[in-house]
């Protein structure tokens, strides 16, 4: 049973004795919890509003008080800062993530930010987070903590709540792996304490004999669900894993972070594979710290951190860290810039005072993320509509597209989707686009994507409506044509590439997703229903495992006299994590004017490996191996290859 936490037990940056009383009596039944979640805000140092708003949060989010009083007691801006968190705490029970959906989780993380320009509610939201797992829970609510608000402390840089929260989820998760490291831990606990000691005491006397005065030497073992991950990225057990513990060493400046490193580096021989350096080259979180391996006393690998007392407060409270140090930041790509932005947007607050001078730009103020009504998220344009919508699903969707609802209420096909929401599309049984949509001035379509399918559709449809005699027909004939011009055009496209199909000639065709055949590559036929023939390598692995009715569905195929088109191929290239490698990739496909049609990336937390998968056109094999010796020639790229999905 946990202690039932009091007033008087919280010290520091507090509200006053006046103010938490008014916090209180609103929080009713909901108080302790209110002031569990506030504790550990108070000691990431948050404001007096964001406590305040974290103390009452409880008792919103369960009905038992109006906003409207939360703002009459306490002012507008704590009103404001609890509808956003009320906001993202409704957004994170709509989905529950399946590991199926992996692909999904990233947009969740994005969307939760999206929904607050204010970092308060982020961190209220996390913070409650990890009172209810301190409590206990059951696996789902750990599986989903550690898919989404785990990884959205570590987006933020907050190490504290990152760790602990990681701990908590493995815990109740995987109990039986989580007690076998524990047990480990606990039984070789007093030989690695003695062994890190011996370190430290090293350390200390070396570094003060340089002249450095002003430091600190700590150690550390790393936390359990670390040490797991590193057992399952290396395919080790637990004996094997000798990187355990780690010492940190924390100065005031950057150059005494350099003459330390130099200190550790003459005193034990190093591990070169094992060095990184995040203060050149920080995370995308903005973590900066060096961090290098080396071979210590009685030949035990041992980990060294070094840093700043500013960089140690960044590391372990993140966001929160700029209410208590302001230091310059690093640009990033997109989506990293808007996260260093969140980053400083309280200290902003806090130099700016008058209502005129607030800043006004928007987190993620160019995307809205909404739900279909099977709970997948869907990135979109800013002012998108149901319209944008619906295209974005399928052609056929957009096409057969007459109404919309979002969260259940029908509207218009002009309304302006809003993050959070979810959009039905409702659909009539044959396509009848309108050329209205295409108006810039009614207000249908925002995508340039979506506007393109619409004109796609309407030129089809004038090329096959000069099909028509230029007879006099009866009428009833030209509307019957025009009909049946109209299921042509919506069931069928123009063939892609210039394939010969053998005894037949042209026929709709379509690339295999699976195996993306190159012009040059020996190619199999499969008759599909509906789709005409879609054509694959002839060692795809989805090909040599079909059954045998379906092997009756196979056609000789070529690439005939003509193929002249461009091509998907997907692309699997392996690096060395720096600054710039996606930058230097990208660059090289717009130099060469090749059409990237999407990128993924992720690395290695500490190999720092990087693996990035892209998919590009190109004409053929000869390109294609052009493209690959380009890339391999960019620095910290380890290899390129064309990636094999079928």
């Amino acid at each position: 049973m946990v202690k039932r936490q009091t007033l008087t037990e919280y010290p520091q940056q507090w509200p006053d004795e006046s103010t938490l009383k008014k916090a209180s009596d609103i929080a009713g039944t909901h108080l302790e919890k209110g002031l569990g979640i506030a504790k550990i805000l108070s000691e990431l140092g948050l404001d007096n509003d964001g406590l305040i708003a974290s103390i009452i949060y409880p008792a919103y989010e369960a009905k038992e008080v109006h906003l409207d009083t939360v703002k009459d007691r306490f002012g507008e801006p704590v009103g404001v800062l609890l509808r956003d968190v009320a906001q993202m705490g409704a957004l994170g029970k709509l989905q529950q993530l399946e590991d199926s959906k992996s692909h999904q989780v990233e947009n969740l993380r994005k969307m939760l930010l999206a929904m607050v320009a204010d970092v308060r509610a982020v961190l209220i939201i996390l913070a409650e987070r990890l009172w209810l797992l301190r409590q206990g829970v059951d696996e789902s609510f750990a599986k989903e903590t550690l898919n989404i608000y785990a990884p959205l402390a570590n987006r933020l840089g907050i190490a504290s709540l990152k760790w602990e929260m990681e701990d908590l989820c493995f815990r109740y998760s995987q109990p039986d792996k989580y007690k076998k490291i524990a047990k480990f831990l606990a039984s070789r606990r007093e030989e690695r304490e003695n062994y890190i000691a011996e370190v430290i005491d090293i350390l200390k006397e070396k570094v003060s004999h340089a002249g450095i005065h002003d430091f600190d030497v700590t150690g550390r073992v790393k936390h359990i669900y670390s040490i797991y991950k590193k057992m399952e990225r290396k395919g080790s057990e637990l004996d094997e894993i000798y990187d355990i513990s780690a010492v940190r060493v924390l100065v005031p400046s950057i150059e005494n972070c350099y003459a330390v490193l130099g200190i550790v580096h003459d005193a034990w021989e190093r591990i070169p594979k094992e060095f990184d350096d995040y203060i050149t080259h920080p995370k995308p979180n903005g973590y900066r710290s060096i961090h290098t391996a080396v071979i210590g006393p009685e030949n035990k690998t041992v980990e060294v951190q070094i840093r700043t007392y500013a960089m140690h407060a960044e590391s372990e409270l993140g966001v929160a860290a700029h209410w208590r140090y302001k230091e310059g930041g690093v640009q990033k790509s997109s989506y990293e810039a808007k996260i260093a932005w969140l980053r400083q947007v309280m200290e902003w607050q806090r130099e700016i005072k008058t209502d005129k001078e607030k800043p006004t730009q928007d987190l993620f103020a160019d995307r809205v993320y909404v739900f279909t009504p099977t709970g997948d998220i869907i990135d979109l344009p800013q002012g998108a509509t149901p319209l944008d919508f619906a295209y974005h699903v399928h052609s056929e969707v957009g096409h057969r597209c007459k109404g919309a609802k979002v969260d259940g209420n029908i509207v218009p096909l002009t309304y302006h989707l809003q993050t959070g929401e979810r959009v039905e599309i409702l659909t009539a049984k044959n396509p009848n686009p309108s050329r209205d949509w295409l108006s810039p001035y009614l207000g249908y379509l925002k995508s340039p994507r979506s506007r393109a399918k619409v004109q796609h559709w309407f030129k089809a449809l004038d090329e096959s409506l000069e099909e028509i005699p230029k007879e006099k027909p009866k009428i009833k004939a030209v509307i019957s044509n025009i009909i049946n011009i109209k299921k042509k055009v919506s069931s069928s496209k123009k063939p892609k590439t210039d394939l010969h199909i053998l005894g037949v000639g042209h026929l709709l065709t379509q690339i295999a997703r699976c195996c993306k055949p190159l012009p040059g590559e020996e190619i199999i036929g499969y008759i599909t229903q509906g789709k005409g023939v879609t054509i694959h390598r002839q060692n795809c692995r989805n090909m040599q495992h079909i059954s045998e009715d379906s092997k009756k569905r196979l056609i000789e195929v070529d690439w005939g006299d003509k193929a002249s088109n461009i091509y998907p191929v997907d692309l699997y290239i392996e690096a060395y994590d720096r600054h710039g490698l996606l930058r230097d990739i990208t660059n090289y496909f717009a130099n060469e004017k090749i059409n990237v049609l999407g990128i993924q990336s992720n690395t290695e937390k500490y190999s720092h490996e990087a693996h990035v998968y892209v998919t590009v056109e190109i004409s053929g094999l000869e390109t294609l191996q052009r493209i690959l010796e380009r890339l391999k020639s960019i620095p910290n790229v380890l290899g390129a290859w064309r990636e094999k999905r079928g």
